[in-house]
């Protein structure tokens, strides 16, 4: 982001309905009316409608309808995260795009953006459905300060920050987390959650988390169509992508830091509230077509599903190794 464009794009929002001189506006940034003009070009390329009149200065109209990185970082009250945000009009994967950034250095909370996904990936390679301009693909890259094998808890902080940020959009919308990663409405998935690491023994280099949301879809694939909704059908109207990422990237912040801090145990008992799985009779689908029945007693300290089968037995899994379905 352009550092120019976000405090000229601030001042005019802080003006808006009003024209706001050239004068002025050098003074507050500092720099020429020339760099004035160039910038007021570039905001109208990124689609801002602004107006200009000779003697009177420039007055914002209108803001572009799509995600814009400096619409939603003038949207952020945070420490962190959305520092640094990019949007791109396609991408094969945020998560791709994520990694290739931290081998650039790019700091915690660095956000990627894009309004259609090529190669969408789920959890265990599945892929996922992502057409442009309805959804909200996004990745968060971070580089948390906590031992690896607290790593479950990224994907727990970000289903609480989606949960939250859908909440505080759609007001009338009761999100539910499906262990381990996804966020259901009325029983339908809404949004899916992958984190990746890359970690030396005892050591997070970095991570990536990425979150695909339904947004403002209307229908689906006949694949998928029984099984996945979007938060403008279960709302009944359109939802705000811009204010929805704006929500979750504030709440993940804050859950962030709060990881960072140790508060495992409430961050666990925060997810374990929203969770739609404990007490449930589920059957397990392993690797290698192995499968296990039982009832779900608990979750435990790193998030595992504690299963007691009808032996009596008890057992402990992991996202990364099972695939879960509620026994019929």
């Amino acid at each position: 982001m352009n550092k120019i464009n976000i405090k000229l794009l601030k001042l005019l929002i802080e003006n808006k309905g009003d024209y706001v001189s050239g004068e002025k506006i050098s003074q507050e940034l500092g720099v020429s009316r020339t760099t004035i003009w160039k910038h007021i070009n570039k905001l109208r390329e990124l689609g801002y409608q602004i107006d200009s009149l000779t003697r009177k200065g420039y007055s914002l109209i209108k803001s572009p309808q799509g995600m814009v990185a400096e619409n939603i970082y003038l949207g952020l009250d945070t420490e962190v995260f959305g520092k640094e945000i990019r949007v791109y009009p396609s991408l094969d994967s945020t998560n791709t795009k994520a990694k290739e950034l931290a081998a650039d250095d790019y700091p915690t909370g660095t956000v990627i953006i894009t309004e259609e996904q090529q190669q969408g990936k789920g959890r265990r390679g599945r892929g996922w459905y992502s057409p442009p301009g309805t959804g909200l693909w996004f990745s968060v890259l971070l580089r948390p300060d906590i031992a690896p094998n607290k790593a479950p808890f990224l994907t727990i902080i970000s289903a609480l920050a989606v949960s939250e940020g859908i909440k505080k959009v759609a007001s009338s919308l009761v999100p539910v987390i499906k262990w381990p990663n996804d966020v259901l409405l009325a029983g339908k998935k809404v949004c899916g959650i992958l984190s990746e690491l890359n970690a030396d023994l005892g050591m997070i280099k970095y991570a990536v988390t990425g979150i695909g949301i339904n947004v403002n879809q209307t229908s689906f694939p006949a694949e998928i169509a029984d099984i996945a909704t979007s938060l403008k059908i279960e709302a009944g109207n359109e939802i705000d992508r811009t204010l929805l990422v704006q929500e979750i990237i504030v709440s993940f912040e804050r859950y962030y830091l709060e990881m960072e801090a140790g508060h495992y145990d409430k961050l666990l008992g925060l997810w374990k509230k929203q969770l739609n799985i404990i007490g449930e009779q589920v059957i397990i689908y392993a690797n290698e077509g192995i499968t296990y029945e039982g009832n779900v007693l608990d979750v435990s300290s790193q998030g595992e599903l504690i299963i007691k089968d009808k032996n009596g037995e008890i057992n402990k899994f992991w996202a990364g190794d099972v695939s879960l379905r509620r026994k019929k």
